[in-house]
């Protein structure tokens, strides 16, 4: 995996074909268009009508056999009436899902009451009935009050926690008088309640047949949407071309794997082209090499930040090294399988893209290594293997040895930090400034040398020598080379050392990256005990009570090791992306990029 290399390419035509060789330009799809006007016209394609419909369309469960035949078919389909129906099918959905609502919450109110119907005013003279749901302690107290005023009153219905009271009275109570906030049951009886219920329902599962017979045309506006971008796009580059009386100029930039072509379509045309290598004064942007086994890396931290151009793709090293984060995070063979089951049965719809198709391999690796990894550490859903059988003899690695595991973790956090310091140097290796990413790296490994040789885990010999003599020859390189600035005075000198003393004073950021990594270790030794507890509780639970405890500990497992998953997930991915993003790119990319974006036909 790579940054492809590009060329900047100019063409020149007749003004009169202009339109027809940037159609051919978009056909060809392999530019990414440079404005050439200070202030280019900026054509923005709002989702309109068709995106809203497409987007309903989409959620249907189920979706119909489509209508691929446009050319054909479009006259007879009439887009826009198939427009205004889907909309109006959403709009209906959306007026009848608001009424089940609400007469579901209506009928929750009314439902302690029972069926009744209001009599006419002129049989209760007038009076009027107030309904009342007050908790059972403050009962004693409304009837203090409705007797204190004589107020005619009933008890209709009680529970164990709450009592429902109806006052008659030809006026409603004043709050100061009765101090409890009144029911609002409505005028309709509950049976009436329930015979609308069911017809919204009704109305409901219609509406959601008719879009499921409506996602036959999903395909129709795709492609419909697809034509207006492309129309768009078409536009902005017309506006953002130079127009010098009969000819114009159209700038972009093309990967130099392409340029064969770009080459035949400039001869088919009879275009002037003039490729160029990028200078230092230009920004290209970055067009990755993603390829279908690793890519996954690059378009993980694509999310976040594009590498600049002249900078290194860490694709690959985000790969592997976020899924030995995600692993160790885990730390359990089961939730991996799990986790590699639940990509498994998504693989639908991870494989209608390239992009998912690489994040698909990025989520089977991250599980096998996480399966690996749980294995030595000797975890299956928080158990641990009988230590006489084949796991537990593969158990090797002992997650509460805390001096072996914060060890690990900070060899993890330099190893990490020090390949990207090194491909900083190898990115710069032309410049002087390469030593100073190779200072760091040496002063990093430095650091940790003396520490382990302190520990016992190295030789005497790194904690005397070899380290600080690493860490001594690493901070000089740092010192002497992390500054550009040109030495011609001694002023210059001055600030080029006081640049130098800059830099040095990194180290303390330096530190605080590598114990970041110390998280690997702390979350999933927590994730790990938090297994092990609803193990536990299950199993109090069951030697309590073997009849009933079996169905309690059942639901404390299941319960305990969702909730455990879902946490540990969210932390593998979370903690684990961000030492990627934040602590290792720090270290590895000193500027961000933008993405290559091809002037291409969307349309089929």
């Amino acid at each position: 995996m790579a940054i492809k290399r590009l060329n900047k390419i100019t063409l020149y035509g007749p003004n009169h074909e202009k339109d027809g060789i940037l159609k051919g330009l978009q056909k060809l799809g392999c530019l990414h268009l440079i404005p050439l006007t200070e202030k280019p016209v900026e054509v923005q394609v709002q989702p309109g009508e068709a995106s809203e419909a497409k987007i309903w369309l989409e959620r249907s469960p189920k979706q119909r056999r489509q209508v691929r035949n446009f050319r054909e078919r479009k006259e007879v389909a009439q887009i826009d009436d198939i427009v205004h129906k889907i909309l109006d099918n959403k709009s209906k959905f959306r007026e009848q899902s608001d009424i089940r609502d609400k007469l579901q919450e209506r009928i929750r109110e009314v439902r302690p009451w029972g069926e009744f119907a209001f009599p006419a005013l002129n049989d209760l003279d007038h009076q009027r009935l107030w309904f009342y749901v007050l908790s059972n302690g403050e009962l004693a107290a409304m009837q203090d009050v409705l007797k204190e005023h004589e107020l005619a009153w009933e008890l209709i219905h009680q529970t164990q926690k709450d009592s429902y009271v109806i006052v008659v009275s030809d006026e409603e109570p004043d709050e100061t008088l009765i101090p409890f906030p009144r029911s609002h049951v409505g005028k309709i009886p509950l049976s009436r309640l329930e015979e609308m219920l069911d017809e919204a329902e009704d109305a409901i599962e219609d509406l959601l047949s008719e879009r499921e017979s409506l996602t036959r045309w999903n395909y129709l506006l795709d492609q419909v949407l697809a034509a207006r971008m492309d129309s768009a796009d078409l536009q902005q580059a017309n506006n953002s071309t130079m127009d010098e009386e009969e000819f114009f100029l159209v700038q972009g930039w093309v990967p130099v794997s392409e340029r064969e072509a770009v080459e035949a379509f400039t001869s088919a045309h009879g275009v002037a082209a003039i490729f160029e290598e990028p200078s230092k004064d230009d920004s290209p942007p970055t067009l990755l090499d993603k390829p279908a086994g690793t890519g996954g890396g690059a378009d993980a931290l694509g999310f976040f930040q594009t590498p600049n151009y002249r900078a290194w793709d860490p694709g690959n090293v985000v790969f592997y090294s976020f899924s030995l984060f995600f692993a160790m995070i885990m730390s359990d063979a089961m939730y991996c399988l799990v986790f590699a089951l639940i990509i498994f049965l998504c693989r639908g719809k991870l494989n209608q893209s390239e992009a998912g198709k690489r994040l698909m391999n990025l989520g089977y690796f991250m599980s096998v290594v996480g399966v690996v990894w749980g294995v030595f550490i000797g975890s299956y859903f928080g158990a641990a293997p009988s230590e006489g059988g084949f796991l537990g003899q593969l158990a090797f690695i002992n997650l509460n040895d805390y001096n072996a595991m914060m060890k690990l973790s900070v060899i993890i956090g330099v190893s990490h930090l020090v390949v990207a310091n090194v491909m900083t140097a190898v990115v710069n290796r032309g410049s002087s400034y390469a030593l100073a990413p190779l200072g760091w790296a040496t002063l990093m490994a430095g650091g940790t040398a003396i520490w382990l040789g302190m520990t016992g885990t190295l030789p005497a010999s790194f904690e005397t020598t070899i380290g600080p003599g690493m860490m001594i020859g690493g901070a000089a390189l740092v010192f002497l080379f992390s500054s550009d600035r040109a030495v011609s005075s001694f002023k210059d000198l001055i600030l080029r050392m006081l640049d130098g003393l800059k830099a040095i004073y990194n180290i303390t950021g330096a530190f605080g990256d590598v114990l970041s990594y110390m998280r690997l270790f702390a979350l999933g030794l927590s994730g790990a005990s938090l297994a092990m507890t609803f193990n536990s509780l299950a199993m109090d639970v069951l030697n309590s009570s073997p009849v009933t405890g079996v169905l309690f500990a059942g639901v404390i497992l299941l319960l305990g090791h969702i909730l455990n998953f879902a946490l540990c997930i969210m932390s593998g991915v979370v903690h684990g992306m961000r030492l990627n993003v934040i602590e290792f790119v720090n270290w590895g990319l000193s500027d961000e990029g933008y993405p290559f974006k091809a002037f291409s036909k969307r349309e089929d």
